[in-house]
């Protein structure tokens, strides 16, 4: 485990190294103290902080204090400068990258009480966590954003609906967020497979890039699931913790 403190004191605990071939996914979680929360607060941008009294509410804005504070204490861990230094900036369709060095890539999730980071060495990646959970318009949402195949198989088992439709979420959000598109979508344009566990994208058409991907199905809890998405085969993927 990497303990805030230590990585803001600049401990001599040596932070994890980020192998070309290894994917690093690291667990942060939304429910900790206001002390706590004042440490992820201290490490924001002028720019950033601005951003905070935007939020309605309490829990919103806590969240993404959170998640932009870890991401840059790891940040920070990988690149050897304090959080304050760091400097992200966007893609032209608004994916976030690392200006202190663009051969770091990272992608970010959040759900319920988990932030999950993920970092790579080897390509741009995807990730997306969700939180099982009831959703009134689940009917709607299922024929909205999925294949006839794939809505066959969300509806194959009535007691593993909703995982299965979040499992089909996490896989198609995480593919596009590695690819640099939002959810946007019609359910011709991509369609996935998941058979005996492992994913497999049976088609693109359209916008979305046609290349090689690889996935990966995850879990930071048992009420959750996610998905990665990654360039290079045979990817040894390490979830930390970071509390």
């Amino acid at each position: 485990m990497i303990y805030i403190k230590e990585l803001l004191r600049k401990s001599t605990e040596e932070f994890p190294l980020l192998s070309p071939g290894e994917l690093h996914v690291w667990n942060v979680s939304t429910n900790i103290t206001p002390a706590r929360l004042v440490e992820y607060k201290n490490t924001l941008s002028k720019k950033e902080l601005t951003k905070v009294h935007l939020f309605d509410f309490e829990q919103a804005r806590d969240s993404w204090v959170v998640s932009q504070g870890a991401l840059r204490m790891l940040l920070s861990g990988y690149l050897g400068i304090p959080p304050k230094l760091v400097k992200t900036g966007r893609r032209r369709k608004g994916k976030p990258y690392s200006i202190d060095d663009p051969g770091l890539y990272f992608n970010m999730s959040n759900s319920g009480k988990f932030v999950t980071i993920a970092f790579s060495r080897d390509s741009e990646l995807g990730i997306d966590i969700e939180q099982i959970r009831p959703l009134p318009d689940l009917d709607e949402m299922i024929i909205r954003n999925f294949t006839s195949r794939e809505i066959r198989f969300i509806n194959g088992k009535s007691g593993e609906r909703t995982t299965r439709f979040f499992r089909f979420w996490t896989i198609k959000e995480s593919y596009l967020k590695a690819i640099g598109e939002g959810m946007r979508l019609s359910p011709d344009n991509l369609e996935f497979a998941i058979e005996k566990d492992r994913i497999r994208q049976l088609a693109v058409n359209g916008i979305f890039e046609q290349e090689n991907w690889n996935f990966r199905e995850f879990s930071t809890s048992p009420d959750y699931v996610g998905t990665l998405t990654y360039g290079r085969e045979n990817t040894v993927i390490k979830q930390l913790d970071f509390i």
